[in-house]
């Protein structure tokens, strides 16, 4: 910053000439500042913007995931009620495996779907700082939504290695495929397969919550 050392002669004038220059330099600071709190504003506001789309793509698929598993947990569990009747009934293993065959097409898919969030946005707005010129309560508010797509994915990983024997799921698959299999065995993998589409959608619903409430949050 460039300004000239005063000239003046009396005191007063003195007086009167540093007085200008410091009005001079407060304006220019003052100008400076505020050119820096409109451009981090408007910065600010074009990543809150591209967050909330962000958000807003994530929600949509997250929807789809979860009605895709909800979709084959019923159809897995109309399966296994068709098992557990049969056997309970004490049908023939052989006539109960070919009804099996006949409404699963001897398939056993493990179709558990999880989505893909997209954090470009985030990930953005934090790199350039825009998230620091954001009020507080908008900072934490996208924070916790983030924080809850990772730590869900997460849990829905674990979920599917905590309720999932791999080696017995092959083994079963492979008899089914051979038409080897029977009834029980099947009927314990089925429930085993349940359960894993249970933990993951149970997760993803209650995220699906909690995106919802960031999103009305703002509006």
């Amino acid at each position: 910053m460039h300004f000239e050392v005063p000239k003046a002669k009396t005191f007063k004038e003195f007086g009167g000439e540093y007085l200008m220059i410091v009005v001079s330099i407060l304006t220019a600071l003052a100008l400076e500042h505020g050119a820096q709190t409109l451009h981090h504003n408007h910065v600010a506001h074009q990543a809150s913007e591209r967050i909330e789309a962000e958000l807003g793509a994530n929600l949509a698929d997250l929807k789809t995931v979860i009605e895709h598993n909800r979709v084959e947990t019923a159809r897995l569990r109309e399966l296994g009620k068709v098992l557990r009747e049969g056997v309970r009934a004490k049908v023939d293993d052989e006539a109960l495996m070919k009804t099996f065959y006949g409404k699963s097409r001897g398939v056993m898919e493990l179709a558990i779907h999880s989505p893909t969030f997209q954090r470009e946005a985030w990930d953005v707005a934090v790199a350039n700082q825009a998230i620091s010129w954001m009020s507080a309560p908008t900072q934490a508010r996208y924070a916790a939504a983030y924080a809850s797509m990772r730590d869900v994915q997460a849990a829905s990983n674990g979920g599917m290695v905590r309720f999932l024997d791999g080696a017995f799921l092959q083994d079963v698959s492979s008899n089914l495929q051979m038409g080897l299999s029977n009834p029980r065995e099947v009927y314990r993998l089925i429930n085993q397969i349940s359960a894993a589409y249970d933990s993951v959608n149970g997760n993803l619903i209650i995220l699906q919550r909690d995106l919802e409430k960031a999103r009305a949050a703002a509006h």
